[in-house]
């Protein structure tokens, strides 16, 4: 009886332990901040405006490209290292805002984050970091 009641107990709590993984893992995904960043730059500084929950269903409508997109879209334009990334709501248009570091000057630029389409630069000698 007593070994029974043993197998009972431990297979229940197999489940539940079990159970509690595949919950964790459900809601991870659901991490809105998690699913855009994809991808890391060692020193770049990362800040979300919005909640998580904004930015998975932005995601999950396609108004959010994830970073290793705008990693990419960034290395096409210009030259210089992220130090800051932002995501930003503005007027329901979602934005990349970030700061580079190139030669020492820091360059401020926005891109659309549902088309990566560059929407403005600004900062010193900001024709050397442009790729042509």
């Amino acid at each position: 009886m007593f070994k029974r009641t043993l197998v009972v107990l431990t297979t229940l709590l197999a489940c539940v332990f079990a159970s509690f993984s595949t919950f964790a893992d459900a809601h991870h995904d659901e991490d809105g901040h998690a699913l855009v960043q994809d991808a890391h730059q060692p020193g770049a500084k990362i800040e979300f405006e919005e909640d998580q929950d904004e930015v998975y269903e932005a995601v999950q409508k396609g108004f959010v490209r994830p970073f290793s997109e705008m990693f990419a879209a960034v290395e096409r334009d210009l030259y210089g290292r992220i130090i800051q990334v932002e995501l930003d709501e503005d007027d329901d248009i979602w934005i990349y805002e970030l700061k580079l570091n190139h030669n020492n000057n820091i360059i401020k630029v926005e891109y659309n984050a549902e088309t990566l389409e560059m929407l403005q630069i600004k900062g010193r000698n900001i024709k050397e970091a442009l790729k042509k």
